[in-house]
């Protein structure tokens, strides 16, 4: 019976694959990779380790054997222990075992079990038909500017001799602007001094403002009046009084503002979907629910967070507790197993 072949097949579905009275198999994601220095790609896999510890029968190899030799559950069992009592004893001379497109198992110098994954398959099923392919580099040119010039058959340019005659319209273009200079001036420099805005004209002299306060003869006369009556009697014909007394029996008008209603609070409180909880630790499976409900009765009293998970295998599951990731699970078993020795994980 090829073992590693069964435990092959179950990687590719399950994070986990325990071989009673050797150890689990475990398989955790990993990224893809680039080898700068090999200019390799590799794509996303899992990396499979092996943890001695996990050695509880979880049913999930027996199982398949059993469906694949087509034999009972218990002599897939014993086949199981066979082959692992023929790997501990090749460990225990110093052998190294292969467990083909698994990993090899052999004892380091303090005997204890060390696993090197093989690597040469990957079970990872969303990267089905990705291998790993290495790319050349692109060399790129560079580019050197250069600038060559090539005479073939060129006749020397024939020089230009300059006359006399052309210095002297030289001379003639230079007096141009200061002819017209001279004769601008003249017309338009104003030296009266008589200009206080601004020009651009740099002979006009700068005039400044001088301030002459105003003089007025008008003379305000100051009356101090000590009441009302006397303003009165001070004032010109011109001024009129209005003499104005209140009623006080009258009652007073009351303006009675409208209430405005306190529009009441909306609560924004958005219910959020609880976590899946796909990974649980199984404590006894039960053919009959009673037992099942008995059981979780029984867990909670001691403290865990029991229930059933449903049917599995037309059998009651009733799980210690879940979680959402496998990790808390693992963390989880040990203190399951302290309860019950048979205690295992389910990946549902």
């Amino acid at each position: 019976m090829k073992l590693e072949h069964y435990i092959s097949e179950l990687l590719y579905k399950y994070d986990c694959v325990v071989v009673p009275g050797l150890g689990g198999f475990v398989a955790n994601y990993k990224s893809a990779t680039i080898l700068l220095v090999q200019n390799t790609f590799s794509p996303p896999s899992k990396s499979i380790s092996f943890n001695k510890n996990l050695n509880t029968n979880d049913g999930l190899l027996a199982n398949l054997i059993a469906q694949k030799e087509g034999v009972g559950f218990d002599l897939a069992i014993k086949q199981i222990e066979d082959r692992v009592a023929s790997i501990n004893h090749d460990l225990k001379i110093k052998k190294r075992v292969l467990l083909q497109d698994v990993g090899t198992l052999f004892l380091d110098g303090e005997n204890r079990t060390q696993f090197e994954p093989q690597n040469t398959v990957n079970y990872l099923l969303g990267s089905y038909g990705l291998d790993v392919f290495q790319k050349q580099p692109i060399l790129r040119a560079t580019i050197e500017e250069k600038i060559t010039k090539e005479f073939i058959d060129r006749t020397a340019p024939l020089a230009v001799v300059k006359t006399g005659n052309s210095k002297k319209w030289m001379y003639a273009a230079a007096l141009i602007p200061l002819a017209f200079l001279a004769g601008w001036m003249p017309n338009n420099v104003d030296l009266s001094g008589d200009l206080s805005y601004a020009n651009l004209n740099p002979f006009t002299p700068e005039v400044k403002t001088v301030y002459v306060p105003i003089k007025s003869d008008f003379v305000f006369n100051e009356i101090k009046a000590s009441s009302v009556k006397d303003q009165i009697a001070l004032a010109d014909e011109s001024t009129y009084f209005l003499d104005v007394t209140f009623d006080e029996t009258i009652d007073p008008v009351v303006v009675q503002l409208k209430e405005i209603p306190i529009a009441e609070a909306v609560s924004t409180y958005v219910a959020t979907a609880k976590e899946e909880l796909h990974y649980h630790i199984i404590g006894g499976c039960f053919s009959e629910k009673r037992n099942a409900k008995k059981m979780v009765k029984k867990l909670k009293k001691e403290g865990f967070d029991a229930f059933i998970i449903g049917k599995r295998k037309d059998l009651w599951a009733v799980s210690y507790n879940s979680f959402t990731t496998k990790k808390e699970a693992v963390n989880a078993l040990a203190s399951a197993q302290n309860h019950n020795s048979k205690a295992w994980v389910l990946h549902k």
